[in-house]
């Protein structure tokens, strides 16, 4: 296989999902709760369903991708099943129609909410499982997992740069360009636009390695069903990869959710502000974790590395809140407090971003362990199960999201520098002790993991000489 170009379209597959992640992390939760109006716990509510019904539908079309046989191979016909409702669904869930109830508008969401991300998993899952394939090399699958996530999180920041730049316009009837409602409406459009066009450039370039890809297994009965999902969920490394998940998926939920309420709300940032956050921060934070996560992961393996990168996450989430808490960061959106949350959020976004990566090339190499029990190729239960974990409970996260701002007395029509910093000061006192104790209960088990170079490279020639006989 030419790695490079078939690292290049696995990478561009990302794309549709990077933006859909974004989408449903920064902005969907806000807009239908302080732009359109309805009632923070009925949005978190919803989009918590939806996360938890999404985690499910992973596994079914991660098991039936595994199994399925025909012409275009195991991954490829899902893809292409793909590629029409994806931008559909994307851009209905922007663009809703005018409800007299909060009860209809709950229910129009948390159904496209669902469509949304069903449709999207149904080229996700496939498209990211064809991954351990595309090279069985321990150093060259962080390499591809690295150029992956670049494109995914490079897509996603691109749309929010776009969104804090262009799409949001202050105007004289919203003078406070972040509750505009063109401005979602707009990025709904363009957001289906481009990833449907990305899908469709990862699903032809990778066309020409499907006569080179593994055969489906067969499986007779139930009974085999029942044996082979027991000893593959069962594999010791990807347990702990799957509950440090579930731990890591709240933590995720969670944060993304408030993230734009401490923007606009504890730290004051206009659009502008949180555009350039984007640009000086986030897109060099990325690129830097591409770099970090390969030459730590040669130095001293991915377990390590990811820990080491986690950890410093960790120690550093509560230093900017305790600070603006205790009077010590410079005046409310000031330029000098951008400048010194720009550095953090710059840290954070490295090292989180390199986490992810090595996680996700850690479940690569879990492949070929199972396959030596099961003698069966499973990337896609594999990387399902992997999102199940984080999606069930990042639904948790979301709706302790909506539940914390509720708490806190957060109104839904509040408008920045106009709330009451004791109710500010609330969210942050709920947020950073619950964000640490997950962010710490996922590290934890994945130091558990025990696959090493070495190990891998064992599995590999064991399954080699399997084949050979």
């Amino acid at each position: 296989m030419n790695n490079n170009r078939n690292f290049l379209f696995y990478g561009i597959g990302s794309i549709a999902f990077g933006i859909k992640g974004n989408a449903f992390s920064w902005f969907l939760f806000f807009y239908y709760n302080m732009v359109i109006g309805l009632p923070a716990w009925m949005a978190s509510l919803a989009l918590g369903i939806a996360t938890i019904w999404d985690a499910f539908s992973d596994l079914l079309i991660g098991y039936s991708s595994d199994h399925t046989k025909s012409r275009l191979g195991r991954r490829h016909p899902y893809m292409y099943a793909a590629l029409l409702p994806v931008p559909i669904f994307f851009y209905y869930l922007w663009n809703p129609p005018i409800f007299q109830t909060d009860i209809n508008l709950f229910l129009y969401l948390l159904i496209m909410a669902i469509l949304v991300r069903t449709s999207t998993t149904l080229f996700e899952i496939p498209n990211q499982s064809l991954g351990p394939e595309i090279t069985r090399d321990y150093h060259e699958r962080t390499r591809m997992m690295s150029l992956r996530y670049f494109f995914g999180w490079i897509s996603g920041t691109v749309m929010t740069i776009l969104m804090w730049f262009i799409f949001l316009k202050p105007t004289e009837e919203y003078p406070n360009a972040q509750l505009n409602p063109e401005g979602y409406q707009t990025y709904g459009i363009v957001a289906a636009l481009l990833m449907v066009a990305a899908m469709i450039i990862s699903s032809l370039g990778l066309n020409k390695i499907i006569p080179e890809l593994s055969k489906p297994a067969k499986n007779n009965n139930f009974r085999e069903i029942k044996s082979e999902l027991k000893n593959t969920l069962l594999n010791r490394s990807f347990l702990v990869l799957f509950i440090g998940g579930i731990f890591a998926g709240m933590a995720a939920g969670f944060s993304s959710s408030l993230n734009i309420y401490f923007n606009t709300f504890f730290w004051g940032f206009s659009t502008i502000q949180i555009g350039i956050v984007s640009i000086i921060a986030v897109i060099p934070g990325i690129i830097t974790a591409m770099i970090i996560s390969q030459r730590l992961s040669v130095k001293i393996g991915k377990r390590r590395a990811a820990i080491i990168c986690g950890m410093i996450a960790l120690v550093l989430t509560p230093v900017p809140y305790a600070l603006r808490v205790y009077g010590y960061l410079p005046g409310f959106g000031s330029n000098e407090l951008l400048a010194i949350m720009s550095t953090y959020y710059f840290i954070e976004v490295s090292t989180g971003v390199a986490v992810t990566i090595l996680v996700s090339s850690m479940v690569s190499d879990i492949v070929e362990d199972s396959e030596l029990t099961t003698k069966k190729r499973s990337e896609g239960i594999f990387f399902s199960a992997q999102g199940f974990s984080s999606k069930a409970v990042s639904g948790v996260g979301i709706f302790l999201a909506g539940l914390v701002t509720t708490l806190a007395g957060l109104p839904s029509d509040a408008k920045p520098g106009s709330v009451d910093d004791t109710i500010l000061v609330n969210i942050a006192l709920f947020f950073v002790p619950i964000y640490m104790i997950l962010y710490l209960l996922s590290l934890y088990f994945l130091n558990l993991y025990k696959i090493d170079k070495e190990t891998h490279e064992r599995n590999i020639s064991t399954i080699n000489q399997r084949v050979e006989q």
